[in-house]
């Protein structure tokens, strides 16, 4: 919970004031969630608290998280429709069981209304290292082997979302 409140807190404008409160919904990597999105004139940051979804439903045990900044293209407004660029922060690993944290660089499209508001976006990023023990259950890192087996390296990641929020 520390790291989730450490990286909401390096993410949130200090000096910025919200022009925009938004909060809709999000579904980001199989992260399905409340998105809570503060819009100045030229800059968003955005809170993503979420849990994990997939075939077989919503896993309400793990709550997960992904925070971001976002900066619209071609000199605009973030009251305005248009291409943005951000950075995004949080469990974009899109795993079920274990959360796997990443950074990625995202580049999307929003199209504003006068009281809402739909992105769209891709990202590519990269995930952290883990090994075995902090995502598989302890009988299977017994051995030497089995850790190294099953360790997991940084690697590359895409992350795909969409979200629908309301504008005050």
């Amino acid at each position: 919970m520390r790291r989730w409140l450490l990286s909401l807190l390096a993410m949130l404008p200090f000096q910025a004031q919200a022009d925009d409160a938004l909060i809709g919904i999000g579904y980001l990597n199989g992260l399905v969630g409340l998105n809570l999105e503060w819009a100045t004139t030229q800059n968003s940051f955005f809170a993503l608290p979420a849990f994990y979804v997939d075939s077989s439903g919503l896993d309400t045990e793990e709550f997960r998280w992904v925070v971001g900044w976002r900066h619209k293209m071609e000199r605009g407004m973030m009251d305005e429709s248009g291409f943005y660029t951000g950075l995004m922060g949080g469990d974009l690993g899109g795993e079920r069981h274990y959360e796997r944290l990443g950074v990625a660089f995202e580049l999307g499209h929003q199209w504003v209304k006068p009281y809402s508001r739909w992105t769209v976006s891709g990202a590519v990023g990269v995930l952290e290292a883990l090994e075995c023990g902090e995502y598989r259950g302890v009988r299977s890192c017994d051995t030497d082997e089995e850790r190294d087996r099953y360790d997991l390296d940084v690697e590359p990641a895409v992350v795909l979302g969409v979200s629908y929020s309301f504008r005050r």
